[in-house]
């Protein structure tokens, strides 16, 4: 039998009470916070606002929106009006997102940008990657860099495998190195199974652009990565 709410969150008693807290409620997870912790302030991070048109169902015409997904998406957006109604404050990341919530939220809803590590996220002149048993990437290299959370269309990861067998003929020297999760977090998977990145590789087998791709080391975000270099001979 499932706990009860209260007892799933309530802090034991040698642990303080949160002043505030910060919540993604878009699964769920806010649903019980002002019950638990009622002296708590509590700030919503609202990310997304379904809809069925226009939206990230219906973007790509290569893909055809069920009916089921059409009919049913809006109910995707109550975790978030329920946390609205709880919360002392809403935030959202950008412009866009915050347009795309009913009046009565976007009037309330505070744009910040989730900031970028610019220490992090720099030049390096020094820099090198070496690709397992392959050679070692440096700054002197023409290297094309795909990353996403997964290897999926959502993510625009089968235009870019499309668009690779016209650039490495352009770039011959060129160097892809792609990381992501080799599965799907949104959308379906290919017909027939698998995951995309099989599904790619098949569409484009035969294409003398690059070589086989293969497997990177697992980075610390589990994800799988894979690096095409360039060659004549070979095909993806």
């Amino acid at each position: 039998m499932a706990a009860r709410p209260s007892t799933c969150c309530a802090p034991s008693p040698a642990k303080a009470y949160p002043d505030v807290i910060l919540a993604h409620p878009g699964w769920g997870d806010a649903i019980f916070l002002r019950s638990v912790y009622p002296k708590a302030r509590i700030v919503s991070y609202l990310e997304y606002y379904y809809r069925a048109q226009d939206s990230d169902l219906d973007f790509d015409p290569e893909f055809a929106l069920a009916d089921l997904d059409q009919t049913y998406v809006r109910l995707r957006n109550v975790a978030n009006l329920l946390a609205f109604a709880e919360s002392d404050a809403v935030v959202t990341p950008t412009q866009w997102q915050a347009s795309l919530f009913p009046p009565p939220i976007r009037d309330r809803l505070i744009v910040q940008h989730e900031g970028i590590d610019t220490a992090w996220l720099a030049p390096r002149p020094q820099a090198r990657f070496t690709l397992p048993g392959q050679r070692t990437l440096t700054r002197s290299d023409e290297v094309i860099t795909y990353a996403a959370r997964s290897l999926e269309p959502y993510r625009g990861f089968h235009v870019f495998m499309r668009a690779l067998p016209d650039l490495l003929e352009r770039r011959p020297n060129a160097h892809v190195v792609i990381a992501g999760d080799d599965g799907v977090s949104y959308g379906r998977a290919p017909k027939g199974g698998g995951t995309w990145l099989k599904a790619m590789r098949d569409e484009l087998r035969g294409r003398s652009t690059s070589d086989a791709c293969t497997s990177l080391a697992a980075s610390p975000m589990s994800a799988t990565a894979i690096s095409c270099t360039s060659h004549p001979a070979m095909s993806i």
